[in-house]
């Protein structure tokens, strides 16, 4: 333990954490030169392992020779989750009326912010642990969850006071379900890098279940509003944490006395936070123009944009499954393997992702109405504007696997999420006030596609630049 407490130090400075901090916003959060998912070292996959030379036998990959089965694996479960995904905002549309559709949406959206900067601690682990046994991480990833859940929840209550929107009353509902929110992308971050991919899918189908079971007891049944919803989505969480605490028990068990303010304690919540910047500016480049048509367009005008928006980034099931089967092997691989295996997926993720866009589009005009009633017939031309884009920005799911998890280069999905967040914010300003929600679509649709160019672009140079560095045969240095 106290040579991976060393090797973990001896990690900590790196260039690429020195650049991140020209950024004021992520300096503010990371204080040290490590960012988030990214930079314990350059080359997580290379460093884990001694030296390979082509005379040595291949080290096992975990999740090498099975990225397909794992992918098709993936997509089976999705084809529980998503219907149950679909059935929830039928349920949210029916008996919710688009203002409590609103409602719901917006605080959702506030725990799922919080969510998305405290919930790469599992990944963080993966970066840091290598070879080496992960349960003394994960004890202390699980004692940072718990301490980063209460305060946020406190910042959510104060959202609360200060959003009218939604309120003290539906924040005081929704609050206490970031921790297990928290806790549960932790353990699947730790499950993706050693390609135990069953259990995190089990992990992701659990929680839309239990909410749609909740949801149809006390919404549907008893006949509860907005509060019972929110409730109802809340217990959904904690009940899934279970699920992943014991599924995933030889992590975490016997359970230690997790020192969080030692020096790995300090680098693993320095890595999540930073990528969890990351993912902060992407989340809000992927809302900003709800709180911008919330603004010029009222709550209902939200409630029926949100439909075309779930149905269309729906698509990206496709990408993210492909994604979470790649994550081992291209951690793990050689340079060139990791490259090849990323180029293959983005292919597969744009050739699928196209094909159901196109059978969205077809049957949604009809779908829609049926399904969702006449008050959001209005999310079809949305729909259809929000198609291209999405499609566009599918394969970024697949390319951050490279270069955040594989290479630590976050300030490169950094940027993605910032000219994401610019573009879309500045076309939502200008479209939406005189097109309502199918301005907000194509704002969030050219915005994608930037984002999308932005990450491809950043992915050749990188691939383009490290093969130069290392040629084929010479491996890169541990």
């Amino acid at each position: 333990m106290l040579l991976q407490d060393e090797r973990v130090r001896r990690s900590h400075v790196r260039s690429d954490f020195v650049a991140l901090t020209a950024f004021p916003t992520l300096a503010a959060v990371t204080s040290l030169s490590l960012t988030a998912s990214t930079a314990v070292r350059p080359s997580p996959g290379a460093n884990a392992v001694p030296p390979v030379t082509p005379n040595n036998p291949r080290r096992v990959v975990p999740g090498a020779g099975r990225v397909g089965r794992n992918t098709v694996e993936t997509l089976l479960f999705r084809g529980i989750s998503t219907p149950v995904a679909f059935a929830l905002i039928v349920i949210q549309s029916r008996f919710l009326d688009p203002d409590g559709r609103g409602r719901f949406v917006l605080v959702v959206l506030t725990v799922s912010i919080l969510a998305r900067l405290f919930g790469q601690l599992g990944v963080a682990v993966t970066s840091l642990a290598g070879e080496d046994d992960l349960r003394p991480l994960v004890a202390r990833a699980l004692a940072w969850t718990l301490v980063l859940g209460v305060g946020g929840a406190g910042f959510i209550l104060l959202a609360g006071v200060a959003v009218d929107a939604f309120g003290l009353r539906l924040a005081a509902i929704a609050a206490p379900a970031l921790v297990p929110n928290v806790l549960n992308a932790s353990v699947s971050g730790v499950l993706l890098g050693r390609a135990r991919v069953r259990l995190w899918n089990v992990i992701q189908v659990v929680q839309p279940l239990l909410a749609l079971v909740g949801m149809l007891i006390v919404v549907v049944g008893l006949g509860g509003g907005v509060d019972a919803a929110i409730a109802a989505w809340t217990v959904s969480y904690f009940l899934t944490s279970a699920v992943a605490l014991i599924g995933a028990r030889d992590l975490w068990l016997p359970p230690s006395g997790a020192r969080i303010l030692d020096g790995v304690g300090r680098s693993i919540v320095r890595l999540a936070l930073a990528m969890g910047a990351v993912q902060i500016v992407n989340l809000i480049g992927y809302r900003v123009e709800l709180f911008v048509l919330q603004h010029f367009k009222g709550l209902t005008a939200v409630g029926v944009y949100s439909i075309a928006m779930q149905a269309a980034e729906s698509i990206w099931l496709i990408p993210a499954a492909i994604a979470s089967a790649v994550t081992g092997p291209v951690v793990h691989e050689t340079e060139e393997g990791a490259t090849r295996e990323i180029r293959k997926a983005c292919g597969k993720g744009l050739l699928y992702t196209g094909v159901v866009s196109a059978a969205i589009g077809a049957v949604a005009p009809f779908l829609i109405p049926w399904v969702f009633g006449d008050e959001f017939k209005g999310a079809v031309k949305p729909l259809a504007l929000l198609l291209p884009g999405v499609v566009a920005y599918a394969p970024v799911t697949i390319l951050v696997v490279y270069t955040t998890v594989r290479r630590g280069r976050p300030r490169l999905s950094l940027y993605v999420s910032f000219i994401g967040l610019a573009v879309t914010a500045v076309m939502s300003v200008v479209l939406i006030p005189p097109y309502g929600a199918s301005g907000a679509a194509v704002a969030s649709a050219i915005g994608y596609a930037a984002g999308g160019l932005a990450a491809w672009l950043f992915f050749v140079n990188l691939a383009r630049r490290e093969a130069e560095r290392f040629p084929r045969g010479r491996m890169r240095p541990a």
